[in-house]
């Protein structure tokens, strides 16, 4: 992920222009959630390294869809800008298996009890070497380090095209939180969790379009986000261990602290 760190105000929103996976995203923020959520976190985050032995690492979860990343990638535009630490947004799609393994191996998703193709339940827990991931974040604590990235365009894993050296991590996903064994266990690596929602109706909707950008028709883009994303979903919200902080995105993009 990269951020432009172009940014112009558009009426009360201030917009962003960030890159995701290898595409231009826009996103708007609502300058009285800049300023009454998003700069005071950062400040707070910011008091927390000064007192951390070693990185600050800061999970960001919540369902797909749910604006997860672009949140990273404000809150590492925002660190620099109102406070003295340098931090970094990013993100576990690059510890997807890779395409070649995806679409050679089976697995047991949640609530289906037959083996279905990987490929066909990308995004799913089961789709991520956890091991991998694992071993990145706990070495990530007191050292530098090389994550793997993702392109939405080769729909693939591009190893170590991500050096890792901030003061303050921002790691987004899916499953950062997910209250399952092994998962579980990233807990201990986290010093602030952070867990986003939104409306049912407005996660699909985006995923939707976000498969569109990756090359899907809209029949196919929605038939896999039916099949597939759904279920991540609710896993994601019914399986989850508790946060520091809950925002919920609502449909016209503003958030709210639950």
């Amino acid at each position: 992920m990269e951020n432009n760190l172009h940014n112009y105000m558009n009426g009360e929103k201030t917009v962003y222009n960030f890159k995701v996976n290898s595409f231009d995203i826009k996103a708007e923020y609502y300058k009285n959630n800049i300023d009454n959520i998003f700069i005071p976190l950062v400040k707070r985050l910011d008091e927390m390294k000064k007192k951390a032995d070693g990185k600050l690492i800061v999970y960001i979860a919540g369902p797909c869809g749910s604006g997860k990343t672009t949140v990273s990638l404000l809150l590492e535009s925002l660190t620099p800008e109102h406070t003295g630490s340098f931090a970094q947004a990013v993100g576990m799609d690059g510890f997807h298996y890779t395409r070649d393994y995806l679409n050679s191996h089976y697995t047991y998703t949640y609530g289906d009890s037959s083996k279905i193709l990987m490929r066909d339940v990308k995004g799913a827990a089961e789709t991520y070497d956890f091991e991998k991931l694992y071993g990145k974040i706990s070495e990530l604590k007191h050292s530098d380090v090389y994550f793997p990235g993702y392109d939405r365009i080769i729909h693939d894993v591009v190893e170590d095209s991500v050096y890792i050296n901030g003061q303050i991590i921002f790691i987004e996903g899916n499953w950062l939180l997910l209250d399952e064994p092994r998962w579980r266990e990233l807990i201990q690596f986290c010093d602030y969790s952070i867990f986003i929602n939104a409306d049912f109706d407005t996660l699909i909707s985006r995923l939707t379009e976000r498969k569109i950008m990756g090359g899907l028709g809209f029949e196919d883009a929605k038939k896999f986000v039916m099949r597939s994303d759904v279920k991540n979903i609710e896993r994601i919200l019914n399986r989850r261990l508790t946060c520091d902080l809950e925002l919920t995105m609502e449909e016209d993009g503003r958030y709210v602290v639950i």
